[in-house]
This record gives C-alpha cells, structure tokens and sequence, in this order.
C-alpha cells in the first residue's frame, strides 16, 4: 500500500471514518494515498482526486460536515489575534473597522449586529494554492471549519452558523464566509 502519512490526508481519512464508516475510510485510504513529502502538483491532483470521490458518492451538506473536520488548526491562534480587536471597538461595526484597518490576512465585512463577512484576499491552502487551475468547492469547505473555530472562540459562542459564499479556486475573486450568530 501507498505511504499515506500527508496531515490533509489523514485528517479527510479520520473525519470519513468517524461519519461515514471506517469502509469508507479505508477505501479512500487505499485509492488516493498522500504522503507527507508529496510535491504540491501531487497534492493539488491528490484534492482534485478526492473531491471527484466525494462529489460523486454524497451529497453537498454531508460533504461540508467531512470537510469542516479537515481544518488544519482549531482556530484560537488566528481567534487570538482577531480578539484584540473586538474588545477595542464597542460595536460590531466598529469591530470590523479596527480589524480592517490593521489586519494583514484578511479582512471582514459588516452585514449586521450579528453577521459579518469574513474574507481572506487569497487562498492560503497548502495543497492548492501554489498551482494554478480551480478545484471542485467540496475542497473549499475545510475553510467553513477553520471559520467556524476562529469565531466561536472571538465571539465565546457555540452557535456560530458559517456559509461559503465564494472561493478563490472554485473562481471567485475572494474566498468570502459568511459568519451569523
């Protein structure tokens, strides 16, 4: 069998097997190996492979609960940095507007009291970003995942409710998440 040692592989394998079955898992496994010294073409092919599997056996809410599993942090770094903005600003509003105006990685929109856009200005996947070409959005939702933790921990909420509206790699200008509470 195929060194299947790569994190992004290991984390799609495990969140299969937790949801799906552990047949399911081990199939996917067996078929479309990923090892961590994979060069990023290998990996950009090894996403586009796994996302023609998962768009071909299940559906789109069934793919994004997969893919939410697959985040690559839990989000408190980057809820971290984003905190010390939200505590400066008395209104969410404000809170948008101190974080834009010192923000590096991305930036946000306000829609209301109770959402906002949160927006990254590029894609900073490891398995895709460096090759050109979209991807099926299956892959963009691990991104729901990292939103989803980021802003559970700024907002101290567990009812965070994040939507991908746009995506880089799938054609967008942005890869945009809206994010309700």
């Amino acid at each position: 069998m195929a060194k299947n040692d790569n994190a992004h592989a290991i984390r799609l394998i495990d969140s299969l097997r937790r949801n799906i079955g552990s047949d399911v898992g081990d199939e996917v496994e067996e078929n479309y190996p990923l090892s961590k010294s994979a060069n990023i073409e290998k990996k950009y092919e090894w996403a586009k492979n796994v996302c023609d599997y998962l768009d071909e056996h299940f559906d789109t809410e069934t793919i994004m609960s997969l893919r939410k599993e697959c985040r690559c942090n839990d989000g408190k770094s980057i809820a971290n940095k984003i905190l010390k903005y939200l505590n400066k600003a008395d209104s969410i509003e404000q809170f948008v507007k101190e974080f834009n105006a010192n923000g590096s990685f991305a930036f946000l929109e306000y829609i209301s009291d109770n959402k906002i856009l949160f927006c990254y200005p590029e894609c900073y996947c490891a398995c895709i970003k460096r090759v050109p070409g979209e991807v099926s959005r299956s892959w963009c939702y691990c991104t729901l995942g990292n939103a989803e933790g980021i802003f559970r921990e700024v907002f101290k909420r567990d009812d965070i409710k994040v939507t991908l509206l746009e995506s880089i790699k799938t054609g967008g200008d942005k890869c945009a998440i809206e994010v309700e509470w």
